[in-house]
């Protein structure tokens, strides 16, 4: 309360009681796989275009990768596809790896991240033509476009421009260095040539890394269950599965060509464990039997997850040729084109997917009649409307939970309160707290029955929210620091069997 010392007029502001809800992102995927390189440990990389992911995890794999090598291709396919926002991990096998390393003088360079990638890393050292004492450095990987500068470095540690301090942004390389300012860089590029340099003393120099190794001669082979999972090193040293914990705003995880029933569970169990995010499931390639799909789909149990066959045909940069890859990018990408354009509550289906030229298996209405219930939603080629999304379906078994968009619409109401009523934690446990919550969540449900998100004719049909001494809490919940509120929702369904019944009228005589 304000203290009036002297007469006047006062204008005072005051909350009107009820907190406006904002929902969260329900399109952030979190992808898993094999790259060129990039981070393996810590905090996912936010990546928010293609251009970046090429940038920070390198380009598409060769052939030789086998069914890890579709990352860069899903990546690619997600933002063609509508999406905006992802996080990507890096799978590795750590063990017997190296970083490719130079040593030029009494300086130390080491790739940013271990691999045989980095053998093909060079570094361009020449002078700075603002001063004698500064260099030049170019950072470039072979075949690659993308490269990075640095003008005006330092060998002094006190510089800003300090070579350390520099290669600290990098995202392909490292510098040590502790040394003296004085030291010459140039002359140590250039008495590291073979043979060295003579004449030409102002031209640049470049030298390659060497010594990057990879786990194995095969390294997508070492990749298994455990690789996938990870390691929970603590915050900032997670792996696999374990490093997405620490991004709760990804509501989408998808490892794009896993099809291993050990590794496709420990996907699953990960959505099932977070509870605010589900999973997009790719068939083993080349499944093309009724009976072979529906054996596949037995193996998993959950309402968190959704599985999409066949694969589709696109154009591979690496091969120079058209290939067929696992469908789960293309759909992340549909996901966040379907939720910024109509909502979270609208199924994901009846959608066509871009940049895609066909479709290994051509599956018909008797395939989708078997596959469909079983929660097998199918791609097909429709005439007339062209590769579309054909299904909608979660593996459960639970009928009230077949519906991925109805699951994704309740994760995104849960996240929304949670995050939304984190203030009411340590507030006094009284009459005004429990309408001020319950006054924000029945104006955020409102908004959504009034955007077609729930099902009824009225507020009253579309949702209750329900706190109050006597019906949700007793004296033992508020003696013991409890708030209980129970909230019900009717969420819409998809119209996934349209039936018009026609019939035949006689001609009425006037």
């Amino acid at each position: 309360m304000a203290e009036y010392l002297s007469p006047g007029v006062y204008v005072e502001e005051f909350s009107s009681g009820i907190k406006p809800m904002e929902g969260v992102s329900t399109s952030t995927v979190g992808f898993l796989g094999m790259a060129q390189r990039g981070p393996v440990k810590g905090v996912p990389e936010f990546v928010g275009s293609f251009g970046e992911f090429q940038r920070i995890f390198g380009g598409y794999l060769p052939e030789s990768y086998g069914e890890r090598r579709f990352l860069p291709l899903a990546v690619e396919q997600f933002f063609a596809n509508g999406g905006s926002r992802c996080f990507v991990v890096r799978l590795l096998k750590e063990a017997g790896t190296e970083c490719a390393s130079l040593q030029v003088g009494d300086v130390k360079f080491a790739a940013a991240n271990p691999g045989a990638w980095g053998n093909s890393l060079s570094v361009t050292c020449g002078k700075s033509p603002a001063d004698p004492k500064l260099y030049q450095l170019t950072v470039k990987v072979d075949g690659e476009s993308y490269a990075e500068n640095y003008q005006d470095v330092s060998m002094d540690s006190a510089s800003k421009s300090f070579i350390v301090r520099l290669l600290e942004k990098s995202l392909l390389i490292r510098g040590e260095y502790t040394g003296k300012a004085d030291f010459d860089l140039y002359q140590a590029f250039q008495s590291g040539q073979t043979p060295p340099a003579e004449g030409e003393p102002e031209k640049p120099v470049s030298l390659y890394l060497k010594d990057g190794k990879d786990s194995s001669e095969d390294p997508a082979k070492d990749i298994d269950a455990a690789i996938l999972g990870g390691e929970d090193g603590g915050p900032g040293k997670r792996t696999g599965l374990y490093a997405l914990e620490d991004v709760p705003e990804v509501s989408i995880v998808t490892a794009p060509g896993v099809t291993d029933s050990a590794e496709v569970q420990k996907i699953i169990t990960h959505c099932e464990n977070m509870g605010n995010r589900v999973c997009i499931l790719d068939m083993p390639e080349g499944s093309n039997k009724v009976t072979e799909l529906q054996e596949y789909r037995r193996n998993f149990s959950s309402s968190y997850a959704a599985l999409y066959h066949p694969w589709i045909q696109v154009f591979d940069p690496a091969q120079s040729k058209s290939i067929y890859m696992p469908p789960s990018g293309a759909m992340a990408g549909i996901y966040a084109r379907t939720d910024n354009s109509r909502g979270v509550f609208k199924a994901p289906a009846n959608e066509v997917i871009r940049n895609c030229t066909g479709l290994q298996t051509l599956f018909g209405k008797p395939e989708q009649d078997m596959l469909n219930p079983a929660g097998v939603n199918l791609i097909r080629n429709i005439p007339g409307l062209g590769i579309r999304v054909w299904g909608a379906r979660t593996l459960s078994d639970d009928s009230s939970w077949k519906y991925i968009n109805v699951r994704r619409l309740f994760i995104y109401i849960e996240e929304t309160i949670r995050r939304n009523t984190a203030w009411a934690v340590f507030e006094p446990n009284d009459q005004l707290l429990w309408t001020k919550v319950r006054g924000s969540i029945v104006s955020f449900l409102s908004t959504l029955w009034r955007d077609g998100a729930l099902f009824g004719a009225t507020e009253e049909e579309a949702f209750f929210v329900n706190l109050s001494k006597g019906s949700t809490m007793t004296d033992d919940d508020i003696l013991n620091g409890r708030l209980v509120c129970v909230i019900g929702v009717a969420p819409v369904r998809p119209a996934e069997f349209v039936i018009f019944r026609i019939t035949q009228i006689m001609e009425q005589n006037g």
